[in-house]
């Protein structure tokens, strides 16, 4: 399978990477990256998700700024990034990019996923409540914050306030031994979950920290990496692929 990858610009100005499968219409998936911005990570991510038949675009949320990344060794660098971000600046880019992949000749418009790490779990969560119409399917690593903790400035809207809005099935991954996000969080976002009867996945890897899922961290954790990487590909096969196949 032959994989096209770019860097695009929508319409609005947001920028991001795109890679899809070449010749073909395919689901899409939108990849929101933790607080280090679209870095190679990022990159490889939506490489995955093409390899594997889907077109996938990472949204570049920093593109107003000079710097758009910082390496996963300065995580000063990292949130300094982060805290200049609004919610509802956030949703309003994730729009432009939802419209992209609708408009685009390679993408099967009907069938929009969503995917994010630490930060970008949060956002998956929040793109998939705020465009319910649009996200048949919504996965988050170790999303930070889903139970309104820790809010920063600018982050206005909470995940479990928000979750009433939520139409499509949610998977979630979580490590063990995150030192960000903690058993009582999780806990409360998932409980919340089951009280508004939302069909939703959890699975908690023991031993993991957070950044699990992350090859170029020292959190790196393969076997769990491995399995949730498997897990969310049968996800969105069931979600995305299979609900098309179906209409």
């Amino acid at each position: 399978m032959e994989i096209v990858a770019e860097r695009i610009t929508t319409p609005e100005g947001v920028g991001g990477f795109v890679a899809y499968p070449k010749a073909q219409k395919s689901p899409a998936v939108l990849v929101n990256f933790e607080i280090f911005g679209v870095n190679s990570h990022m990159e490889s991510v939506c490489r995955r998700l093409a390899e594997a038949g889907y077109a996938a675009l990472a949204p570049d949320y920093y593109w107003r700024l000079d710097t758009k990344t910082a390496p996963y060794s300065d995580m000063k660098g990292g949130f300094a990034l982060a805290s200049t971000l609004k919610d509802d600046q956030i949703m309003s880019d994730a729009g432009s990019a939802i419209r992209y992949l609708q408009s685009q000749p390679f993408v099967e418009r009907d069938a929009i996923g969503t995917i994010g790490f630490c930060m970008g779990g949060r956002l998956s969560f929040l793109i998939a409540a705020n465009f319910p119409n649009d996200i048949s399917a919504a996965v988050s690593f170790y999303g930070g914050g889903l139970a309104g903790e820790n809010m920063r400035a600018g982050q206005t809207l909470n995940p479990v306030a928000e979750a009433s809005k939520v139409r499509c099935p949610v998977l979630l991954f979580y490590g063990e031994k995150d030192q960000f996000i903690l058993p009582e969080h999780v806990q409360k976002f998932t409980g919340r979950l089951k009280e508004l009867g939302k069909k939703f996945e959890s699975k908690i890897y023991p031993g993991a920290g957070h950044g699990f899922f992350c090859d170029d961290r020292a959190s790196y954790e393969p076997k769990a990496a491995k399995d949730s990487w498997q897990r969310v590909l049968e996800f969105f096969e069931k979600n995305l692929t299979r609900a098309k196949a179906e209409v």
